[in-house]
């Protein structure tokens, strides 16, 4: 009763909950930390045929087992990313409905236009989506339709949302093959070729994006691609079988968007509850990190808050919609989705701890411990930042990259304020982020 109150009351009121709930839920977080931090260890290691007994800190064993962990899952990413499609490309297995959602998309609009037109894949379909009231990207849409290849649609039946106008998009179609595209991403012109020969053994296949480190704020927003998005999924990939199948850069057989149903136009974040989904009905998905696509990233500081505290409330919408749908529980995915689901909402509220761990390591003197963590920090977004590089796919690396251990308690904090938001004050609404040309 007093949420639905606090949700329905002004702008203001909402607002002031909103700052006060993300002050104190952040100092309550940090002070778990800190008092965890001095909880004495005792472990054993077993070394040379002789078991040698450990005391450490809960904040000493923390930043070490962080920083193997960072190491350990950097290492099986780019062993993973150097090893090529095993699949001979495809150019020519039937018709791909390359679909490009857009909403106040008007000035980026031809970088997704033009690169799929250039793929490699002989049949492509561009298929872009505008929303009624879009018209300067309705205009530019008509303007691009004169190629040929490129057609536009108006979401005129489900209006509103993303994931509407991909249902409404693959509704209107008949392809066997359907690609999710956004309208800033510069799709590599292999792509599609190898996504469509890894179709013939999956149901879904994810390609991997690379937001374009042009300046400062760009260029965190690529490292952060690369901790949060890639290397800290590897272990969780390895052991569960689960992989992300967003609503960009993706291909999949008409028949696993069936299965599924389409992408959810409830959900804030519907690409994160489509890949739930993918997993809870055993549909195969396979990453495809060869020719990854570049986007437009979030190019002032204001934009990169709105667009982590959107994701972030997304998934908190996306765990409670899981805890709500979690029966039958003898189906053991409903049970795995929601858990790691439920993991990945808590680590991203809990990696602000960090700072309390510092704060332990420094009263025990035991400061030196902390270049471990920011070492492995720096030296993973670095190694990946010159793979990249060397392939072509990024410019070379600047000092931005000095301010990489920034970006996990920062991240943190807008996880806490959109949890805290999404429980007591949020009204639905989303934030919508400005693209460069």
């Amino acid at each position: 009763m007093v949420l639905q109150q606090l949700r329905r009351a002004g702008p203001a009121l909402r607002g002031w909950v909103g700052r006060a709930g993300f002050a104190s839920l952040t100092a309550g977080v940090l002070l778990f930390g800190y008092q965890a931090g001095f909880i004495l260890m005792d472990i054993q290691l077993a070394v040379l045929n002789t078991v040698l007994n450990v005391a450490l800190l809960q904040a000493e064993f923390a930043v070490l087992s962080f920083a193997g962990f960072i190491l350990a899952s950097a290492l099986v990413f780019l062993v993973w990313s150097v090893q090529s499609c095993p699949y001979e490309p495809v150019t020519d297995a039937g018709t791909v409905t390359a679909i490009v959602p857009v909403y106040r998309d008007a000035n980026v609009l031809d970088r997704s236009v033009e690169s799929l037109l250039d793929s490699n894949y002989e049949d492509v379909e561009i298929l872009i989506v505008c929303e009624p009231s879009d018209i300067p990207t309705k205009r530019r849409a008509e303007e691009l339709a004169e190629r040929d290849g490129v057609d536009y649609l108006v979401n005129t039946e489900r209006p509103g949302s993303k994931a509407g106008a991909i249902n409404y998009a693959v509704e209107e179609t008949d392809s066997e093959y359907i690609s999710i595209h956004d309208a800033d991403e510069r799709v590599d012109e292999g792509f599609l070729p190898k996504a469509v020969a890894k179709l013939r053994h999956n149901d879904v296949v994810q390609g991997r994006t690379v937001p374009e480190p042009s300046g400062f704020i760009e260029s965190l927003a690529y490292y952060e691609s690369i901790l949060l998005s890639y290397v800290s999924r590897r272990v969780l990939y390895l052991f569960t079988g689960f992989k992300m199948a967003a609503s960009r850069a993706v291909v999949m057989d008409r028949s696993a968007h069936d299965t599924i149903g389409g992408y959810d136009e409830e959900m804030l974040t519907e690409d994160f509850y489509f890949a739930y989904q993918c997993y809870r009905n055993h549909l195969d998905v396979a990453e495809l990190l060869d020719n990854p696509a570049r986007i437009d990233a979030a190019h002032t500081v204001v934009d990169w808050w709105g667009q982590r505290k959107r994701w972030m409330t997304g998934y908190a919408q996306v765990l409670h919609r899981l805890l709500a749908t979690i029966r039958p529980v003898r189906r053991y995915r409903n049970i795995f989705a929601t858990a790691i689901c439920a993991s990945t909402v808590v680590g991203s509220l809990l990696m602000v701890t960090m700072l309390s761990k510092f704060a332990v390591l420094v009263v025990a003197d035991s400061q030196a411990l902390f270049v471990f963590p920011l070492g492995a920090i720096v030296a993973v977004t670095l190694a990946i930042h010159l793979h990249d590089y060397s392939r072509g796919i990024v410019s070379a690396p600047t000092w931005h990259w000095l301010f990489v251990p920034l970006l996990l308690p920062v991240y943190s904090l807008s996880a806490i304020k959109a949890v805290f938001e999404y429980v007591f004050s949020w009204n639905g609404e989303w934030y919508h982020v400005t693209k460069d040309a």
